[in-house]
């Protein structure tokens, strides 16, 4: 089994404020990134022409605990050491089959919001897509960086992602095996600050 990780990003401003579409900075990323998935002894079996197109995607789920990340400036933990606040969430995902091949689309926004602490107007953020089993085994794990900046006088500011992934699927088996999860990759101090107040 294999598959492969791309993405297209977007960033637009969010809030109160208006902005036209020539605000958007659209840029794509390189190739994809194939992940060897390593599944032992599953033969990888074209599908069968005559199989209805009604055959599921993967659900999308963000990891409660790994969906806000507040990243403060050194040890301190008050509001005025605030650099900045994220959250993820995720859009409807689509797939299309194509034989044994799945691909999939999956819109991933991360939201920022400037802290106090923040001079240098800039979000620095990291998350991670994963292709797992159903029952929770992970396949496939790939991370992604993302900078928000927070020009002229915006506080708050969305980073928009289309991640591109496909699955050679193994025989018998239809994206209601999988789940993609999706969450901000923090550290432990961020994961146990998030349990304390979330």
């Amino acid at each position: 089994m294999t598959a492969y990780f791309s993405r297209l990003v977007t960033r637009r401003p969010v809030g109160s404020q208006t902005h036209s579409p020539n605000r958007h900075q659209t840029r794509r990323l390189g190739g994809p990134v194939r992940l060897l998935l390593g599944v032992a002894g599953l033969a990888l079996l074209a599908g069968c022409a005559s199989e209805p197109e009604t055959r599921p995607c993967p659900r999308a789920v963000v990891l409660k605990d790994a969906s806000r990340q507040v990243k403060f400036n050194g040890a301190g933990r008050d509001l005025t050491d605030v650099l900045f606040e994220a959250q993820i969430q995720t859009g409807a995902l689509s797939c299309e089959y194509d034989e044994n091949v799945l691909d999939i689309d999956l819109p991933v926004t991360v939201t920022a919001s400037r802290g106090p602490a923040n001079s240098d107007r800039l979000a620095n953020i990291r998350y991670f897509v994963a292709i797992a089993q159903t029952n929770e085994t992970v396949l496939a794990r790939e991370s992604f960086d993302i900078t928000i900046p927070f020009p002229g006088n915006r506080t708050r500011v969305a980073g928009q992602e289309g991640i591109g992934q496909v699955i050679t699927l193994p025989a018998g088996q239809d994206g209601g095996d999988y789940r993609i999860y999706v969450g901000l990759e923090l550290t432990h101090d961020e994961l146990d600050y998030n349990r304390a107040n979330y």
